[in-house]
This record gives structure tokens, sequence and C-alpha cells, in this order.
């Protein structure tokens, strides 16, 4: 659990906050007018829009403790409600300075901790999931894995990213790869950041610099949020490099707690029947088939794509996906829709020998950053 100071303001009070009725309600709507000056990380109020943010990179590379800060300064902070798989708390004090010009005789601390996600009502659309924010560690375990996109979980999943415009209510995410996640989950994402921790920059592992100080982001802007649809990154193929300072954040998440595989969803009858019968809900076995038959795949399209390769003619690219070895037909119609999950399409273009290629959409989130950079 971290402590924070806020500093004081000078601006006159206002009446909002008399409407609150205790001295705890007091002290956040204070902070809440603190930071609605537009002390935010990505959050715009004037755009009165929830977001979709994707934090990828390797491990012990800043995603947690991206995430937990980022659902801190854009939600809970200015009074919106955070549901999540990890614990997030954070104490914020209000100096007695700040609270006398609201008419207080002294400040104090005030206490911001995230509301466990119960699974199953999140994907039921359950109305408890309004107007907040999801922060999901390693949303692939158990909401958004490409290798069950088939899946109920899935479907489900991706049911609910598509209603969160209605619900007003935004999605952080990470995952190690960008790959790794279902394709209509990347497709919703407004921003991704690519992020690291600096103490692994060469330099810095010279001067044996402890980890978890700052991190390096590169934010790719994939909808018009960000930078605005002039500059989206599917245009400009620029990323904006930024250096968070992680350090006075320290402690503001569980960084040892794991994500438990947990269960998928059945259909409704399938779920009526198992719980009626007062049995476990775990894995149905169509998709821990699905899991051992399409599974590879996954991992062999992210090998082409870390390798920078755009395009194959066929027989190259069954010859890199071993389907001989694999005894697998490429002209079966499930193996081409697996194809195509993982961002693997079939082109009208040829070769100059005449030969038909196929495009591999590598998604790549490593691109040259911009010049500029920032502290955040």
């Amino acid at each position: 659990m971290v402590t924070a100071q806020i500093a004081p303001s000078g601006k006159k009070v206002v009446a909002e906050a008399k409407v609150a009725t205790t001295k705890e309600d007091v002290l956040k709507r204070i902070i809440v007018m603190m930071i609605n000056h537009g002390n935010y990380l990505f959050y715009k109020p004037y755009l009165n829009r929830e977001y979709v943010l994707g934090t990828v990179g390797d491990r012990g590379g800043g995603k947690s403790g991206s995430d937990a800060v980022i659902g801190i300064v854009d939600f809970m902070l200015r009074g919106k409600t955070v549901w999540s798989n990890m614990n997030i708390e954070y104490d914020i004090t209000v100096p007695d300075e700040l609270a006398q010009k609201y008419g207080l005789n002294s400040g104090g601390s005030v206490h911001y901790e995230s509301i466990p996600i119960e699974k199953d009502k999140l994907l039921k659309l359950d109305e408890t999931y309004r107007d907040g924010c999801l922060v999901i560690e390693e949303i692939n375990v158990q909401y958004s894995n490409v290798r069950r996109f088939m899946s109920n979980t899935n479907i489900e999943s991706n049911e609910l990213y598509q209603q969160l415009r209605k619900f007003r209510t935004s999605l952080i995410y990470n995952v190690i790869d960008e790959m790794f996640v279902d394709p209509q989950l990347r497709a919703l994402t407004d921003i991704f950041i690519r992020t690291y921790d600096t103490a692994f920059d060469i330099d810095a592992m010279l001067r044996k610099k402890k980890t978890g100080l700052d991190f390096c982001w590169l934010a790719y802007s994939y909808s018009g949020y960000l930078n605005g649809e002039q500059g989206r990154y599917a245009l400009t193929k620029k990323a904006d490099k930024w250096y968070f300072k992680f350090e006075p954040w320290q402690g503001v998440y569980d960084s040892w707690q794991h994500q438990e595989r947990g269960t998928y969803s059945l259909n409704k009858r399938e779920r009526a029947a198992m719980e009626k019968a007062g049995l476990n809900i775990e894995s149905s076995e169509d998709i821990a088939l699905h899991t051992l038959e399409w599974g590879w795949l996954g991992e062999k399209a992210i090998e082409l794509k870390k390798a920078e390769i755009t395009e194959l003619v066929a027989w190259e690219l069954w010859q890199h996906l071993e389907l001989k070895e694999r005894d697998i037909n490429p002209s079966q119609t499930d193996f081409q829709n697996q194809l195509a999950v993982h961002g693997i399409h079939k082109s009208n273009q040829r070769n100059k020998y005449g030969e038909r290629l196929y495009l591999i959409s590598s998604f790549r989130l490593d691109c040259p950053p911009t010049d500029a950079a920032r502290n955040t």
C-alpha cells in the first residue's frame, strides 16, 4: 500500500463538496476536483468516452504496475469503481491546508481499493459493471485466448467488449504478446503500450540499476482516441515513446498474485445440468480438444511475426507449419479458418513465378518510436 500527498491548489471552494455526507466523501471530492484539472494519463474528459487499453511486454516488464497506476489515476481518483482480478490499493492524503479551503478543520487519508471481478456476472453483462473500469491481469488466461477462439468464454468475452461503450466502462488489460489474445479484442483496443523496465537497458545493466524504478512505454494509437484519426498507427507507423516513473507507486498492487486458469463457460443447457447435479464447471471437453488440436498454430504464427515475414507462398507456409509431419490437409475448412484467426490470409496476389501468396498480418508493436519522448 502506498501513501501519496496531494499538493494544495488555492482554487476557491465549490458547492459540489457540500453534497458529501461524510468527511471521507468531502476528501474524495477534493481529490476529484484536483484531478479534474487534467492530471490524467489517458482519460480525456471532453471526449466523454470509455477506452480500451492493452499493455504488452515480457515478464517483469512493468505491465501489471502500469495497469494498476492507470486504473488509479484515470478512474479511482475521479470517483470511478475499478474491478480487477488483482488487488490494487492506494492511499492519498489531503493536507490540512487544502482541506481547510473546503470548510474542513483538517485533512486526512482516503483509501482506494479495487473490487474483485465475479467472472460469471461479468460475462452475463450484469448491471454491476457499469460506469467504471475493468483492469484484467493476464487476460488470455481466463477471458480472451486466441487458441480458444470459438470457446464459449471467448464468444461471451467478445460480446462483453463490444458492449463496454453502452456500459460506459473502460477496459485495461495486459498480456505477454499481443497475438495471444482473441483478434476481436485486438481490433477493439484503442491504445497498445509496449512496456519494459529500463533496468534492462544495456547501460543500466552495466550500472546494476535496480528494477521497478521506471518503465519505458511505447504507445501505439490503434484508434483515433489517443492522437486523432490522422495520428493512428495504421497511417503513421509511429509510436510515442514515454518514460513512466514507477518508483513512487511501488506497492500499489500484489506483485506475487497469480491468475488461476479458472473455468470456461459452457452453454446454458450444459451449465444448468451441471449445476443441478452439483458438479464443478471446468473446461469443457470441446475446448480442451480444440487447444490440443490447434494450440501449436498460434506459436508458429508468432514465430513468423517475430521474424518480420509478411508473405509466403503456399508451399513455404506449409513447410514452416510442418503440415506434412502433422498430417494436415491445407485445404480443409477448419485449418483455413484457424489461419485467418492468427492473421494469415490467402491473397489474390501472386509472385513472379505465378505462385499464390499468403499474407501474414504481423500486428507488430515494436516499430521505431517517434523522437519525442516525455516523462509521465
